[in-house]
């Protein structure tokens, strides 16, 4: 079967305008909304502005960081020695055993309670003493325990008192709280 002239116009003529539609559809599936395109770019700019500001503020974050370092390191040297809870008590009964040597308390009864998690880093050790003192003598044991260099708490004050032979004595019970780091060591 021949095509006439006629017929090979219109083939061709419908050829071009499949062929149009096509390049129209894969020019506007594969070129990008320049909306879009805009917007990203406007974006980019901005995040990139961010990043360049906060690399030319590297000088102070570094200076902060190593103040907050400092400060962190001043506060761990708060706390008591090591990372064992019964080390720790240990020492904490020595430290308050000294204190009363020094203060003329004299401790009746020494009781290591439960150590208890504080957050993430720290643990709270605590030890309750029975004492047998004067007033003025408590009241220098206390101080020696709030001046001591390591962070330690107070954190229970009980005073029982009596009359023997015409004269007042007290009998403090007192639950004293120091800390340890619990945080792992990075090798």
């Amino acid at each position: 079967m021949k095509l006439t002239a006629r017929e090979k116009k219109v083939i061709g003529f419908g050829a071009c305008v499949v062929a149009a539609v096509l390049i129209y559809f894969a020019i506007t599936l594969l070129l990008p909304n320049s909306e879009n395109l805009s917007h990203n770019v406007g974006l980019k700019k901005r995040m990139l502005l961010k990043q360049r500001e906060t690399l030319s503020r590297e000088a102070l974050y570094k200076t902060r960081l190593e103040q907050f370092s400092g400060r962190l390191e001043t506060y761990r040297a708060r706390l008591l020695p090591g990372n064992n809870p019964n080390v720790a008590a240990a020492e904490l009964q020595k430290i308050l055993k000294d204190f009363a040597d020094q203060s003329g308390v004299e401790i009746t009864m020494k009781n290591i309670l439960p150590e208890k998690k504080i957050q993430d880093l720290l643990t709270k050790v605590s030890v309750k003493i029975d004492t047998n003192c004067n007033l003025e003598q408590l009241v220098q044991f206390i101080a020696a325990i709030e001046n001591y260099e390591k962070f330690l708490r107070i954190d229970d004050c009980t005073i029982s008192g009596f009359r023997v032979q015409r004269r007042f004595e007290i009998r403090p019970s007192l639950t004293i709280a120091g800390y340890i780091s619990t945080r792992e060591e990075k090798s």
